[in-house]
């Protein structure tokens, strides 16, 4: 089904099994790839970015089917994959497990929210996330993809400490 006023997303919570055992939140192959100018990676912030290739959505966990809500990275979107910091790049690798809850997060976060990304919207509710939500969506992300709790609450924490800076506050 497509919802013309939502820029022609389209809605695919119907193409996921209702019970939440079946399978996982995400839906989309990860497929990336490096992005470099002509003799050297691409940098933002002294870290190598990434473009998204295929289209990758995430269905949060809402209490009912009906609170459900879609959010879809469209194929082109730029990451630098999870934001943590060198230091600990050996414990927590930006490309670890929690990649996928990663690039939801940071489109998120690139977006302010709103899901608009070139003329397309990536979200399924018709307000913006906040910075609060954004940040607990990475967190259910990194539940669903297994990754233990205390690796969630440490990358979440940091999140919520240093990522003021990149929601723009």
């Amino acid at each position: 089904m497509t919802n013309p006023t939502r820029g022609g997303q389209h809605d695919m919570r119907g193409d996921w099994p209702k019970d939440e055992t079946d399978m996982s939140r995400f839906k989309g192959k990860l497929v990336l790839v490096f992005l470099e100018g002509k003799d050297r990676p691409t940098i933002r912030g002294g870290r190598a970015l990434w473009g998204v290739q295929r289209e990758l959505s995430y269905r949060t966990g809402g209490a009912t089917a009906d609170a459900e809500e879609l959010i879809t990275v469209p194929a082109g979107f730029v990451t630098d994959l999870a934001s943590i910091p060198r230091a600990v790049w050996s414990f927590y690798p930006p490309d670890g497990p929690w990649a996928k809850a990663a690039i939801i997060h940071d489109f998120l976060y690139f977006t302010k929210g709103s899901g608009e990304w070139h003329g397309r919207i990536g979200i399924s509710r018709g307000r913006a996330y906040s910075r609060s939500e954004a940040d607990a969506i990475l967190k259910e992300g990194m539940a669903d993809r297994d990754i233990g709790k205390w690796e969630q609450f440490v990358i979440w924490a940091s999140v919520r400490l240093g990522g003021g800076r990149g929601w723009g506050t």
